[in-house]
């Protein structure tokens, strides 16, 4: 099979879902060709894949890239099948919108990872808030309503993919996210470490960081990793209190030894997929508190290996965290289950096998309407 993925986010700048999309593809290319279309940037870190940068001409708010010829360098690559990671990028939506068009005849494949639900309005500011608003109902329709398919790591955001945009359930398929299980060494819960991993902007919940290192003991540090646009506010943080350690970003190495050197992880995220920082907290032992968005309630497990908070109650949220920080065996019994869980539900091994199959089927589907 012949597989183009178009990945807004690669190496060295690059998020939680091409994290996911880089280890698809370095999967993928050991049986299947391989190439992979993102935007142009310095140091673009190819990672020894066939990775084709498309010239990026702006990027808007320093998170939606915006390319020249995109078209042109899609059409240069022999493909069976295009995946778009991601339904907020503007390219992404371009390529649903070429579909639509007739532009692109093989079926394109939508890898859901994220942040559609409305409830996130709320919380976010007034520019911020009537950016998402006018992209889903612009550019975020047309790359549900044009792609062919659907896979979404969010079980719950199934019904909302419904409601919003009147999809059919033969369209839409649930696969979890995955990591590889065995890069996670297990912590010892004893390193009196809260810790935070994500991009510094208002949807991870960043305002809340001050009221969650008022509950955490003076003993123990609140770590943040991590970098993005609110930076400042993280900054000041640290000079106010200080058992905040401020770390900015970390490589995929360190952030896994950060993580295996913690006690909890927190995630007061507005909006989410399936938060990779959160499997990989529990395939590190690591309980993890988290607002119910997304398929958090899943990988947490009806609060087994961690705890799942009603949407943006800080309140709960910080006296749950301290529950777990007051008590050690607690802590132990969800982060074991944590491990346990991510063992057998999170390999990637497995999910990767069901994506190759579902891509498979599209395909075959695919040259069977040609005859």
């Amino acid at each position: 099979m012949k597989i183009l993925i178009i990945c807004p986010d690669w190496f060295p700048n690059i998020s939680g879902f091409g994290t996911s999309c880089y280890e698809f593809a370095k999967n993928a290319e050991k049986e299947h060709t391989v190439t992979i279309l993102t935007p142009s940037q310095k140091k673009l870190d190819k990672r020894g894949l066939d990775v084709r940068p498309v010239t990026q001409i702006v990027n808007l708010a320093n998170r939606n890239p915006v390319v020249l010829g995109l078209l042109r360098e899609i059409r240069k690559v022999d493909y069976d099948i295009i995946m778009i990671y991601s339904y907020m990028y503007e390219m992404n939506a371009r390529v649903a919108i070429y579909k639509r068009l007739g532009l692109i005849k093989k079926p394109v494949v939508l890898m859901y990872r994220g942040s559609l639900e409305d409830e996130v309005l709320a919380q976010l500011s007034t520019p911020i808030r009537l950016a998402k608003i006018t992209y889903d109902r612009t550019y975020g329709a047309a790359v549900f309503k044009y792609s062919d398919y659907i896979i979404s790591n969010s079980k719950p955001t199934l019904v909302v993919m419904k409601k919003k945009y009147g999809l059919k359930s033969d369209k839409m398929s649930y696969i979890p996210n995955s990591i590889n299980i065995n890069e996670y060494i297990q912590s010892k819960q004893n390193n009196k470490r809260v810790l935070f991993v994500g991009r510094l902007i208002q949807n991870k919940g960043i305002k809340f960081f001050e009221q969650i290192v008022q509950n955490i003991p003076k003993d123990w540090k609140f770590t943040i990793a991590g970098d993005g646009p609110m930076e400042n506010i993280v900054l000041d943080l640290a000079k106010k209190y200080k058992n905040v350690e401020y770390l900015g970003k970390l490589t995929k190495i360190e952030t896994n030894k950060i993580i295996s050197k913690s006690d909890i992880l927190i995630l007061p995220t507005f909006a989410e997929g399936s938060p990779r920082a959160v499997l990989e907290a529990s395939a590190s032992g690591i309980p993890s508190i988290a607002f119910d968005v997304g398929d958090v309630p899943t990988v947490l497990n009806h609060d087994k290996n961690g705890y799942t908070i009603p949407r943006y109650d800080i309140d709960v949220f910080v006296k749950r965290m301290k529950e777990l920080i007051d008590n050690s065996s607690l802590r132990k019994k969800k982060g074991d289950s944590a491990r346990l869980y991510a063992q057998k539900n999170l390999n990637w091994n497995k999910t990767y096998i069901q994506t190759m199959k579902f891509l498979e089927m599209v395909v075959k589907n695919s040259k069977k309407k040609k005859t």
